[in-house]
């Protein structure tokens, strides 16, 4: 089946290699090109270049949204403008749309670097740089409901799904791999060598209703401890704050692969009478949120279902950029993933569970729940 992906790749970086050479090298009346003409061919502007379905399949956003996005990182990028990107003249707005189309993981970084008249090397120090900055923007992005209104229009837009009260957040946990960088994998050539060691991070979202990220965690998973999505929840700031009654009264919904507690409600494992089946019936159906938002975002960057090559805390900035552009996407109704044809439906088996099932017992919390809003 892997390699049948890999060809299947392959075709697809050579269409993308053909319609690219289509703009950098078009024909002159079926005369080639003279070097004094590649010369001063100017620089390829995806903006102006392609057609808006193009834009789209190629940047994952509309041409407005992506001019929308490099308005929000431009200052930012230009406070500090790295010296060697100077001497090779990459312009803001393409080190951005370099970046972003790299995340899409339509192509193989070569074609990426060739479309925009860069190196491997100086394109995977673009990517950090756009990564490092759009992560600084997180507390503004991401960031759970604060005040009293918004916690009650986050519940009503939950309970408006299935009739299921109280809720403020869908909690789902998967794991990203990252290929920590050295002299080998720097230059991003996509031929992990054999020294290399692969790693892993836990990544855990709690998103709401309209399929935004509103919490992540982002951890390291070491080798020699193995924790459980439980223990790994246990672990989250987002499980402390509900500990120290933020959300006063309210609750996450997550999957059979956490354990049920009084902020984390689960389905009933065995459901014993017809209140435990409705329950499970509407926690289904709202908590199929979560799975469609990282579904939007795993379809929106296919670099999180492959790899990203970096060190640890670059990778981590990464998956946060990811997770901001993800936002700004479901702010702005974004169509883009909408017009690619052969998008892969949502598969539960991507989202590993990496540890042992939750210990088996009711939760006196979800039992009084069922009790007061399921019962016939």
């Amino acid at each position: 089946m892997q390699d049948i992906q890999k060809f299947e790749r392959s075709l697809k970086d050579l269409e993308y290699f053909k319609d690219f050479q289509s703009f950098v090298s078009p024909k002159n009346n079926g005369q080639a090109r003279s070097t004094h003409m590649k010369k001063t061919h100017p620089r390829f502007n995806p903006l102006t270049d392609l057609n808006e379905n193009q834009f789209r399949i190629k940047y994952r956003y509309t041409k407005e949204n992506l001019r929308r996005i490099i308005e929000i990182v431009r200052d930012d990028l230009e406070i500090e403008y790295y010296e060697p990107l100077k001497r090779e003249q990459v312009p803001i707005d393409l080190q951005i749309l370099s970046a972003i189309r790299l995340w899409g993981g339509t192509e193989h970084p070569k074609l990426t670097a060739m479309a925009h008249g860069v190196s491997l090397r100086t394109l995977a120090k673009i990517t950090r740089r756009v990564a490092s900055v759009l992560s600084s923007k997180a507390s503004r992005y991401i960031r759970m409901p604060a005040t009293l209104s918004e916690k009650e229009r986050m519940m009503c837009s939950f309970q408006a799904i299935a009739n299921m009260p109280q809720v403020i957040g869908a909690l789902l946990q998967t794991t990203v791999r990252f290929q920590p960088d050295n002299s080998a994998t720097e230059d991003l050539v996509g031929e992990t060598p054999i020294s290399a060691k692969e790693e892993e991070l836990h990544l855990q979202i709690v998103c709401d209703a309209t399929h935004k990220i509103r919490d992540l965690d982002i951890r390291l998973i070491e080798e020699h401890s193995m924790l459980t999505d439980t223990e790994m929840f246990a672990l989250s700031k987002i499980k402390e704050r509900f500990e120290q009654n933020e959300f006063r009264g309210r609750i996450l919904l997550g999957n059979e692969m956490v354990r049920c507690s009084s902020s984390l409600f689960t389905p009933v494992r065995f459901p014993r009478n017809q209140s435990e089946e409705l329950y499970n019936h509407a926690h289904s159906i709202t908590y199929a949120s979560a799975r469609k938002c990282l579904n939007l975002l795993m379809s929106r960057f296919g670099i999180l279902g492959t790899e990203i090559l970096g060190s640890h805390g670059s990778a981590k900035q990464t998956i946060t950029a990811l997770s901001i552009l993800h936002n700004m996407a479901m702010e702005w109704a974004d169509p883009s993933i909408d017009t690619e044809q052969n998008i892969a439906p949502f598969n539960s088996t991507f989202f590993n569970s990496i540890g042992r099932a939750p210990k088996s017992g009711e939760d006196n919390n979800r039992r009084q729940f069922i009790k007061i809003h399921f019962a016939s």
